[in-house]
């Protein structure tokens, strides 16, 4: 069973990667190049205001959304959850039980898209200050491929959890 201390970190992680974006935002021009190429090349453009608000609001929102989510549909719609052994995991005397351990793994979740987050904000912070204005494709590649690592450990364990009975 996950414990307090890694829902801790977690939210750490969270408003660390939140706090990161905010304090890096005025290091970004008035207006940023908020969209690329297939090239790398910007052919996008925000103004600095616009992309930190929408940034840092999908940071927030989503990770919000899915924790509020996953708890909602375990205690009030458990019929719509598919989860390996579903009939044991979702039962009466279960069902707190399953809905603290989906609300803590969705806080990791929370954790990894809001480091997604910051990294791509890295990366446009970055590119917004090379000339010509471009996202380097190796470290993009780079995030993804740690964003769906991130992922795949993360739905892995949470499989492995509900494997067992």
């Amino acid at each position: 069973m996950p414990t307090a201390t890694e829902s801790g970190w977690a939210s750490t992680v969270v408003v660390g990667s939140i706090t990161g974006i905010a304090l890096t935002a005025d290091w970004l021009p008035h207006r940023v190049a908020g969209h690329f190429a297939v090239s790398g090349l910007a052919n996008g453009f925000v103004a600095r205001e616009v992309y930190v608000a929408l940034l840092i609001g999908s940071a927030v929102l989503v990770p919000a959304l899915t924790v509020a989510l996953l708890w909602l549909a375990v205690r009030r719609y458990p019929r719509l959850v598919n989860l390996p052994n579903s009939g044991y995991w979702l039962a009466d005397e279960r069902r707190d039980q399953t809905a603290e351990f989906l609300a803590t793994r969705a806080i990791w979740l929370a954790a990894i898209l809001a480091l997604f987050a910051l990294s791509l904000h890295l990366l446009v912070l970055r590119a917004n200050h090379l000339d010509p204005v471009r996202l380097e494709p190796v470290a993009l590649l780079a995030v993804v491929v740690a964003f769906v690592v991130a992922l795949v450990a993360w739905l892995s364990r949470l499989h492995r959890h509900f494997e067992q009975i």
